[in-house]
């Protein structure tokens, strides 16, 4: 058999047993790709968000079988990622027309998102000056029954600013212009907020003393204007 003709076969028949089903109630959209080595899920809720009207926000999130049994290993691409999404995207356009807020993804069991991301905090001169300034990046919490628990705390303002100096939303904003979309914001919580682990950050060979911020799982996104 030709050896060409075989390998197309073969991806044939994997491409044959990805299979994407949809359950929809009045509310929501589950849209679901089958594969053969996990079952990947794209969760759509319509809710009201004030001044805008009903709404959809889009869910997306690896499953425990995908990052195995260690979840600060950073194994999954976000560019091969992102053609699952799209199939599941469409699927559910197929079936509803959608009217999209927001996007919650966590974007860094991706190395390819979290390489970059983390780049951008080493090379930017503003954060690097802020981080050496900043005298407040832990902060004392006391608890309701006395005891005391030290959190990280860092300018949120400043975490964005560098963040929307950069050119990070592209990749995202290519998978959504498709659809009319782009990204509107990337947030950074003002509570409970989180920094990259000295194991991920080792995991990506960089120092594992940087101190690099972590944003909002929920990405606004906005229609394009035409």
């Amino acid at each position: 058999m030709n050896k060409l003709y075989l390998i197309l076969l073969i991806t044939f028949a994997l491409d044959c047993r990805a299979q994407i089903t949809i359950d929809s109630t009045k509310t929501t959209v589950t849209v679901r790709e089958k594969l053969p080595t996990a079952t990947k899920t794209l969760s759509i809720y319509r809710s009201f968000v004030p001044g805008q009207g009903l709404r959809h926000q889009l869910i997306y999130q690896p499953l425990t079988e995908e990052l195995g049994e260690e979840p600060e290993t950073m194994k999954l691409s976000f560019a091969t990622e992102s053609t699952h999404i799209r199939k599941m995207m469409d699927a559910a356009l197929a079936k509803r027309q959608l009217n999209i807020s927001s996007f919650s993804i966590n974007l860094f069991p991706y190395e390819d998102l979290a390489r970059k991301w983390v780049d951008i905090y080493v090379n930017s001169k503003h954060w690097n000056d802020y981080v050496k300034k900043a005298t407040n990046l832990k902060r004392t919490t006391t608890l309701f029954d006395g005891s005391e628990v030290s959190e990280v705390h860092f300018y949120a303002k400043m975490a964005k600013y560098v963040l929307d100096l950069s050119d990070f939303s592209a990749t995202l904003n290519d998978l959504f212009k498709p659809y009319g979309y782009t990204v509107a914001s990337i947030n950074f919580p003002e509570e409970h907020q989180q920094v990259f682990s000295a194991d991920k950050l080792m995991l990506l060979d960089k120092e594992p003393n940087l101190f690099i911020p972590m944003p909002e799982y929920s990405i606004t996104l906005a229609k394009i204007k035409k």
